[in-house]
């Protein structure tokens, strides 16, 4: 099985001259070969992202309208820099992507350049032969590290050839690619990986990169570049595109046995084990150690309480009865705006009558959690005050592990994130049906209700029109996939991040009798401007003028 470190291992070839071997030797012995490429697997996104200093994680959730970084604003280049507006060229979160993505590309562009130096050896690893397995593999990690960097910048500098980004004279005339250009590219290294690697493979590499994850991420890229911050004309055949890549990905998923969980609760706590699970990442044991820490309540000693979900999604799962969701928003005073649809809705008892999905995401105040009940009322064990910073007192429940101790860390085990579901391709499916055109909107509607089936909420109606259906779809992507690294994109894709991105959120207080308010936790900042992308880091631009900036940077 792939086990992989938390900060990557120094590469082979960029080791210190005393201890350096030469690329001949490297790519003569299979195994050297295999160790340099699973250095790429490092980099794989994880429930939490690294501070840019390696000294702390945050999760993706916590930079839009998910969650809350629960920290010291004095802390530079976390969520809280998304959340005010105040990141630029020069620092921002994920910064680091750039060059460590590039680093990533540089060390497949070594692996598949020196292939032919690799001697043949047949494998009983999922893969007829070893050595064919991991071009494959270089093929598709390129791929994906392309797509993260066009997620974030768009058009971005191509090589299909080993060049030393550290190496100013060997980038310094490099132009950025169009978006085009880079999506073609994207799907040229995937189609390579489509045709070269298995379905899936046995344990003995588990995690490792297979045609199936190249299908699912085909579908992603076609989903994205049909959106609308990348369609601005709507272009329907990209939208088609997108639909027959996502039908393909889940038909050759499903015959490969990646079908759906049988509950959805299941799917946070098996290790990343459940069949739904197309492609997770196999960190380190103490990884899923850290996400426990992050999210318990701080009353129970040892807890950090780090990262915590906003009121704002809390509002947005449905009532388990109506299948409404039970609060539209907010008014001036922060008084709850009620949906009159939903009837089953008590604001004295705000979190009963959910759908289940709520209780497999979140934890609130009275939700039972290692023998007792979650108090965050003004003198309850969870109300501490430290440092003076502001929390939603909501918590993370989400791959958490409702078993593990703070104190003496019993009960600790292992867990894998999701990179990729089968639950995705449904949704992708969905959602390019309805966009290429309301004939499409009884297939959509099929899928959707495949997933609200599952977690047992009512089916969506039929006679919606195109525009009812694209938001339905819009907010089961946002339930059913919550806190797994989506929504950051999403509202970015869909180009209304400049909405819920750029208002106050709230967090929710009881007091010592019981009664519930709610009240402005932050007030966000999003510029629409210039926030749909992320700037080139500065220090890039200094070396090679030919970098163009991204607008409004």
């Amino acid at each position: 099985m792939l086990m992989l470190a938390t900060v990557s291992c120094q590469d082979f070839l960029d080791r210190d001259p005393s201890d350096r071997i030469t690329e001949v030797q490297m790519f003569s012995d299979i195994e050297n070969a295999e160790a340099y490429l699973n250095n790429v697997y490092t980099y794989l996104p994880d429930f939490q992202y690294n501070y840019e200093d390696l000294t702390g994680r945050y999760k993706l959730a916590d930079c839009t309208d998910e969650g809350a970084f629960q920290n010291s604003a004095s802390l530079t280049q976390t969520p809280i820099d998304f959340n005010l507006g105040n990141w630029n060229p020069t620092q921002m979160p994920m910064q680091r992507c750039w060059a460590d993505y590039y680093s990533c590309i540089r060390r497949c562009n070594m692996f598949i350049k020196d292939f032919d130096l690799i001697p043949d050896e047949v494998s009983a690893g999922g893969a007829s032969n070893r050595k064919q397995r991991l071009l494959g593999e270089a093929y598709g990690l390129r791929g994906f590290y392309y797509f993260m960097l066009f997620n974030m910048w768009g058009g971005v500098p191509l090589f299909d050839k080993p060049i030393d980004i550290g190496d100013v004279s060997s980038t310094q005339d490099v132009k950025r690619a169009t978006a085009e250009e880079t999506v073609n590219f994207i799907l040229a290294d995937l189609q390579k990986a489509i045709d070269i690697l298995p379905a899936k493979h046995d344990d003995a590499n588990f995690g490792r990169f297979t045609s199936t994850i190249a299908y699912a991420l085909k579908s992603r890229l076609l989903l994205y570049w049909a959106s609308p911050y990348w369609n601005r004309t709507n272009d329907k055949t990209r939208w088609e595109a997108a639909a027959n890549a996502a039908r393909e990905a889940r038909t050759f998923a499903e015959s490969n046995g990646y079908t759906l969980a049988l509950t959805y609760e299941s799917l946070f706590n098996k290790a990343g084990l459940e069949n739904e699970v197309i492609w997770c990442k196999n960190s380190v044991w103490s990884e899923s150690y850290w996400w426990d820490i992050y999210a318990y309540p701080l009353g129970y000693t040892g807890a950090f309480n780090v990262d915590s979900p906003i009121q704002e999604i809390v509002d947005d799962f449905e009532m388990q009865e109506s299948g409404e969701v039970p609060v539209l928003g907010y008014d001036s005073k922060s008084n709850q705006i009620v949906n009159p649809k939903a009837y089953d809705y008590d604001p004295l008892h705000p979190w009963n009558g959910r759908e289940s999905r709520f209780y497999s995401c979140i934890l609130y105040h009275g939700a039972e959690l290692q023998g007792r009940k979650i108090d965050i009322s003004t003198n309850g064990l969870d109300q501490i005050n430290i440092g003076n910073i502001p929390r939603t007192n909501y918590f993370y429940k989400k791959y958490l592990n409702t078993n593990h101790n703070m104190t003496t860390h019993s009960g600790q085990t292992y867990r894998r994130f999701a990179i990729i579901r089968t639950t995705e391709l449904y949704l992708n499916e969905a959602e390019a049906l309805v966009e290429a055109g309301p004939e499409n909107i009884p297939r959509a509607l099929a899928l959707v209700n495949v997933i609200r089936a599952r977690a047992k909420v009512k089916p969506i109606p039929s006679g919606l029109s195109q525009d009812e259906m694209r938001e339905r779809i819009r907010h089961e992507r946002r339930i059913e996939l919550c806190f797994e690294n989506h929504r950051f994109w999403d509202v970015r894709r869909w180009m209304i991040a400049e909405k819920v991105d750029d208002k106050a959120v709230h967090k929710v207080s009881v007091d010592d009798k019981g009664n519930i308010t709610y009240q402005v936790y932050q007030n966000r900042v999003f510029d629409n401007s210039k926030h749909y992308l992320f700037p080139i880091p500065q220090s890039e631009i200094d070396k090679n003028r030919n970098l163009e900036q991204n607008p409004g940077w």
